[in-house]
């Protein structure tokens, strides 16, 4: 394609302008210097260059003799130079070849295209002009600074560069030059837009009155639609013709300004031309020549669209729609005021689709909307948007609904446009709405019953009532009020506030159906056993608006219900008789039940007491006789032995107590290994001498969080059932390991996946059959008979396990055994260890303060309570004592400056010491107390915990531990 052909109508019209005004300028010239300064101004004025020259080149194809050249800001290069001055070294090659050298910034073209030809010199067109094969002459235009060339330009230095050659022909010989009047008049018959020269004629005002037709192309008559016009004048061939038309003649033929217009020309047939007008000649001639082409066909269709936007207009305006038009490629969106007014905001306000599209969008809608907008814009799609949707005004902030309608245009497989219209539906939702309500309501009222039935309208809180209200309770419309106060005062005084709570807990909710039962005063002031049901109506943001409901008087039925409850009371205190004889013969075998199994655990329990009395007891003595000895330097070891003894004693009441479950635990870092050697022994003597008892712990076993008195108590039981299962002596293994579990392997245990620590005791007895490991976890259920032992039952292991985290695992075959494997979750803590004794100075071995405070000790055992005293005394506190609940509130009573109450939580003569703690309480708030048991702590706290001002101590204790307790109470 050639430059030509690459530039615009209007572009064109532009060039073949400055085409013959270069050529008006040239033809008359016989100068060839006068032709070159001519051409070079002329392009160097149109182009605003810096400097342009138009150069000869010497036969040798270096040497350069600028003839004429126009300079703005730049150094003139006139005089003999050099090729190199004006195109650059490396672009001499390429000039040779008769190839023009454009440069748009000379720092950055390729060395292949030239260079900068001197320190000013930034951007240049060096067009060539060749003769025979060899470069003859040149035309140039430099620039100081960077500068893109259009097609414009460049083709406008072209054009030059052969005028200005054509007329240094014509000037060398005359035969060039009637080869060039000849490609003139060519030139001007073969463009095909319209062009005459004419000759304006003015009144004496100076006012123009007409023109006359001097020359026309060929193309002139198909343009305007004259034929023969040379020598006439425009009034004679169109005597209405416009005034405008000669007003821009005449302007243009006194000024000499040129001037581009586009006018209609109502007396040629109502055409329109685009027109381009410049003086030529003698001023004094008033010769304008004229290039102009038909714009009658671009003007109609403007037209036409213009009246066609005016009826769309007018029809949007009738139907009251909103017109949007989206270009997603650029992301504008364009909006009427109509469209903006339904997104609340004020008329000319500028949008945008993510900042007034979604903005505006209701929030529930604005995902679906967006969807919708993908979806119409989807080449693979409808191609059509049809959406509703909410908004909520950005300005004025107002709830309104929208119905939208689009169709989507499309450029080569992808989305241009979305135009539509938008249109307010609100009053149509809303009715629609309002009419589903009444329907609802209608509906409601005949899912109700067919008795009183009320209609609530919770915005206003009027209540109606049908004629039922009268017909069955008795309440006249007139008296009755229609509020929900009326209907509130009505219900019977002991219903009110339930009923009350009931029906606005529905309110408050998402629900939507009541129903209650109540007593509903009649006119009479009898109360009538009602059935009220009622459906509540949300609007469409779920807001309660109204309520429906039926009143169904149930008293009959009611009356009904109460006799046959008398008779089922009746009947229920027979069966609780009957029940209560046979749960007292139950009770009988399960405490003989339970005392067989305690005797199987007091043969091993009686022995280890004995050896611990037996150290306790010889120990004493032998302190007394080195003491009547003297020997006093020996009596440590004796203490040490004795204390050690006591410790040993109370670790084996611990595990009794948790054994029968009589104490609260509490889940601590257990290392299971020591666990199960440190009970080991115990299982020994439990399970009899006829069953051998293995304890295998996994090297690098993990930490589990667990009770470990649960545990200990987990695994006696299991040990007794495993030698249960083996009457005639056998195997008891108890193993311990580490198990990683999978998602399959934790699916099949009920578990989570994860670390475990699994503790198993495996027997080799009799096995279990399938229906008996299917009950095995329920609760009581045993397979001993009456008489045979409790069985134990696994109930308590399963619910320990789980509540750990863990679970129980039967692994068993009739006749070869059975494993019970309890998992137990790793925990990461490192295990608790029992502290040892401390080596430093003892609390008692302090000095006691003076004046410590007043405490009072309660204990029915004069040894204890001695020892407390003593400890409690050296202290330095002032100390009083009682032996029971009924001294200790008479002392209560009488002091009051006792600051801590030291009591025993069993006690004779009918109250115990939470109850004595309780009465202290409530006469001395801010008394701290000190509960002592050697029993259950759920004794002292209940399932609760112990208040701030309250402690616990379990025997039996060190006395310097209840020192440092009395300490840490008081402090």
């Amino acid at each position: 394609m050639s430059r030509s052909e690459e530039l615009s109508r209007e572009q064109l019209l532009d060039r073949q302008t400055f085409q013959l005004g270069l050529l008006d300028q040239l033809q008359d010239q016989n100068d060839p210097a006068q032709i070159a300064a001519r051409a070079t101004a002329a392009l160097a004025q149109k182009l605003g260059a810096g400097r342009c020259g138009f150069a000869s080149v010497a036969p040798d194809g270096a040497a350069l003799q600028v003839e004429a050249e126009q300079c703005h800001g730049m150094p003139a290069l006139l005089g003999k130079t050099h090729v190199h001055d004006v195109a650059g070294a490396e672009g001499f090659a390429a000039l040779c070849r008769g190839e023009a050298l454009v440069i748009e910034d000379t720092t950055l073209a390729a060395p292949a295209r030239g260079q900068a030809p001197d320190g000013e010199t930034r951007s240049m067109i060096v067009y060539p002009l060749l003769r025979n094969g060899s470069l003859d002459a040149l035309l140039y235009v430099h620039e100081a600074s960077p500068r893109t060339w259009s097609a414009q330009e460049i083709t406008l230095v072209q054009d030059v560069a052969f005028r200005a050659r054509e007329a240094f022909d014509r000037a060398s010989a005359q035969a060039q030059l009637r080869t060039g009047e000849q490609r003139y008049r060519e030139l001007f018959n073969s463009i095909d837009i319209g062009f005459c020269i004419i000759k304006v004629s003015f009144a004496e005002d100076g006012r123009p009155t007409d023109y006359l037709f001097l020359e026309v192309n060929d193309a002139f008559a198909a343009q305007s639609g004259i034929t023969d016009a040379p020598g006439r004048w425009m009034r004679e061939i169109a005597p209405g013709h416009e005034q405008h038309w000669f007003d821009l003649y005449g302007r243009v033929a006194k000024t000499g300004i040129p001037e581009q217009v586009e006018l209609p020309a109502t007396g040629l047939d109502g055409r329109w031309f685009m027109v381009n007008a410049y003086r030529i000649d003698a001023p004094e001639l008033h010769h304008v020549a004229v290039l102009f082409s038909d714009l009658t066909g671009r003007k109609e269709t403007e037209r036409a669209l213009e009246r066609s936007r005016e009826e769309l207009e007018a029809a949007a305006a009738a139907a009251d729609l909103g017109r949007y038009d989206y270009r997603p490629r650029e992301g504008r969106l364009t909006w009427d005021d109509r469209c903006r007014a339904l997104f609340g905001l004020s008329p000319g306000v500028p949008v945008s689709y993510e900042g007034s599209f979604l903005a505006g969008l209701h929030p529930d809608d604005r995902e679906s909307a967006n969807a919708a907008v993908a979806a119409a814009l989807d080449p693979a799609g409808p191609g059509r948007f049809d959406a509703e949707y909410r908004t909520i005004g950005i300005e004025d902030g107002a709830l309104r609904y929208v119905s939208a309608h689009g169709l989507a245009f499309f450029d080569n497989g992808a989305a241009s446009r979305l135009i539509g219209t938008v249109q307010d539906v609100t009053k149509d939702r809303e009715a629609t709405a309002a009419l589903r309500e009444v329907s609802e309501r209608l509906r409601l009222a005949s899912r109700a019953t067919n008795d009183a039935i009320w209609d609530w309208d919770l915005r206003t809180d009027r209540v109606t009532w049908n004629e039922a209200l009268f017909a069955v309770y008795g309440h006249p419309p007139s008296e009755a009020e229609q509020t929900s106060h009326w209907w509130l005062d009505n219900i019977h005084p002991d219903d009110r506030s339930r009923v009350y709570a009931s029906i606005h807990l529905v309110i408050d909710s998402d629900a939507t159906d009541w129903s209650d039962e109540y007593r509903f005063r009649r006119y009479d002031a009898s109360y009538a056993d009602v059935l009220d049901r009622g459906y509540l109506i949300r609007d469409a943001d779920g807001t309660p608006i109204r309520m429906v409901g039926a009143l169904l008087d149930v008293t009959t039925r009611k009356a009904t219900e109460r006799l046959l409850e008398q008779e089922h009371e009746r009947l229920v205190h027979e069966i609780e008789e009957t029940t209560a004889e046979r749960d007292r013969a139950e009770e009988a075998l399960r405490q003989s039940q339970k005392m067989e199994a305690v005797g199987q655990l007091t043969g091993g329990l009686a022995h280890d007491f004995n050896n611990l009395l037996t150290g306790i007891s010889g120990a004493l003595e032998m302190m007394q006789l080195r003491i009547a000895q003297g020997r006093v330097t020996e009596l440590e070891k004796y203490s040490v032995a004795a204390q050690g003894a006591v410790r040993r004693a109370a670790a084996l009441t611990h595990r009794l107590l948790a054994f029968s479950r009589r104490q609260t635990l509490d889940p601590r870092p257990t290392d299971v290994n020591r666990l199960i050697f440190d009970v080991e022994e115990l299982i020994r003597r439990t399970v009899g001498p006829h069953v051998e008892v293995e304890t295998v712990g996994k090297a690098g076993l993990w930490t589990t969080l667990v009770d470990p008195n649960q545990l200990e108590n987990a695994i006696i039981n299991l040990c007794i059932n495993a030698r249960d299962a083996m009457p005639d002596g056998g195997r008891i293994t108890i193993e311990t390991a580490n198990c990683t579990l999978d998602e399959r392997e934790a699916r099949e245990r009920d578990l989570a996946p994860g670390e475990y620590v699994s503790v198993s005791v495996t027997d080799t007895g009799t096995g279990m059959a399938p229906d008996v490991v299917s009950r095995a976890f329920d609760p009581f259920f045993t397979t001993k008979p009456i008489g045979e032992g409790t069985g134990l039952g696994l109930s308590m292991i399963y619910g320990f396990a789980r509540q750990s985290g863990g679970h129980v695992r039967i692994d068993t075959h009739l006749g070869a055994g059975t494993t019970m494997c309890i998992y137990l979750p790793r925990h990461m803590e490192a295990p608790d260890v029992e502290a040892e004794a401390g080596t430093g100075s003892s609390i008692l071995e302090q000095d006691a303060p003076t004046d410590a405070g007043c405490i009072l000790v309660v204990d029915d055992e004069p040894t204890v309570r001695m020892l407390v005293v003593e400890v409690a005394e050296d202290l330095g506190y002032d100390v009083m004592e009682a032996f029971d609940g009924q001294s200790a509130m008479r002392i209560i009573q009488t002091h009051a400056g006792i600051d801590l109450l030291i009591t025993d939580v069993g006690l004779p003569g009918g109250m115990n010491g939470r109850q004595i703690a309780d009465a202290a309480l409530s006469l001395r708030p801010a008394l701290k107390v000190l509960f002592i048991t050697g029993y259950a702590e759920n004794a002292v706290i209940g399932s609760g915990q112990l208040a701030p001002n309250m402690a616990l101590v379990t025997k039996p204790f060190a006395m310097d531990s209840l020192a440092a307790r009395i300490r840490e109470i008081m402090d």
